[in-house]
């Protein structure tokens, strides 16, 4: 379950607009997502995530459009020239879900308990009617349908995907800052420039910070304080910054650490990082930072440290048997 979903949810909730969540409840054969697959539809379209693209999810669209507040279930059956009709390679079968949202405190109970520590599970009724929240942790980590409170409902598991810490505002931080929000991180941007560290500049940001990259203990705390579940991309303009960041980030139980820098400002900072008693640098930090793909503009670096997040993101969804339903 992704917070840019359920936030938007709520926005429009708030606005007085009327909403739907579209979901796969299962399917079967080749089709273009699988159960626990999202999509939020308003009266003018698409607003966020997808069940699959095409004409299916043109389909849905036009249903959700046309019976804003109606909830209901409707299966695609598909053979493969049903398939083709519905830009679809191959034959399969989707079911889904179409639930009216009218009700914030629901949309608001998960977006607290995505944060959280504890596992939590938004349990759609295959009736439509309103989502309901489980703390249940006997529920099935795969997006599945179950019987809950009486009634079938179709069970999917949240979880907390992290934030990412990015160190250093620049050109690649910009670029960076836009695909993540587009991805669905969450992130914070710090800067010691307050010129280069701004809510106008970083819109998507849970927090712009203006800070020396030597005092991140003093802001990077409280409720800021890197867990196991985030991330930090350091990207500042020199050597000093980089290194200050990489100390911070070395003490914090993060689990990944990039750092964008040349071969030969790698073992500079490894050097320093090792005289410092930081023997585990060159296990645990990820330089140079992104997925080697020839980027060479600060738009193609964003790309490549982009994928190489959503690989960590991916990683640590298998170990949990969560999932991400975007």
């Amino acid at each position: 379950m992704t917070e840019q979903l359920l936030q938007t949810a709520l926005d429009e909730i708030q606005a007085g607009h009327p909403v739907m969540l579209v979901s796969v409840v299962r399917s079967t054969g080749s089709t273009p997502r699988a159960a626990g697959a999202l999509m939020l539809a308003g009266a003018n379209g698409l607003l966020c995530g997808t069940v699959g693209g095409g004409l299916l999810e043109h389909r849905c669209l036009e249903i959700a459009a046309a019976q804003p507040a109606v909830p209901h279930r409707e299966t695609f059956v598909l053979d493969n020239r049903q398939a083709g009709s519905l830009g679809m390679v191959c034959g399969g079968t989707s079911e889904m879900l179409f639930t009216p949202l009218d009700d914030p405190a629901p949309l608001e109970a998960a977006l607290d308990a995505l944060r959280a520590p504890a596992p939590a599970w938004l349990c759609l009724p295959l009736d439509g009617t309103a989502p309901l929240l489980s703390l249940d942790t006997n529920l099935p980590a795969q997006p599945s349908v179950v019987r809950r409170q009486g009634q079938e409902v179709l069970a999917v598991r949240m979880a907390d995907q992290g934030r990412v810490f990015v160190l250093g505002g620049g050109h690649v931080s910009l670029d960076l800052a836009a695909l993540l929000h587009r991805l669905d991180f969450r992130h914070i941007v710090v800067d010691d420039r307050a010129a280069f560290c701004s809510p106008d500049r970083f819109p998507y940001a849970e927090h712009t910070l203006v800070a020396p990259f030597g005092a991140l203990s003093e802001v990077l705390a409280g409720e800021l304080t890197p867990t196991a579940a985030d991330a930090f991309c350091i990207m500042t303009r020199g050597h000093e910054g980089d290194t200050d960041a990489v100390r911070f980030a070395l003490g914090t139980p993060a689990t990944y650490i990039g750092v964008m820098g040349s071969r030969r400002k790698r073992e500079a900072m490894f050097a320093r990082l090792a005289e410092d008693g930081f023997a585990d640098a060159r296990c645990r930090v990820v330089t140079p930072i992104g997925l080697p793909i020839g980027a060479q503009t600060p738009a193609e670096i964003a790309v490549s440290v982009a994928a190489q997040l959503i690989t960590w993101r991916a990683e640590k969804q298998a170990v949990s048997g969560a999932s991400e339903i975007f």
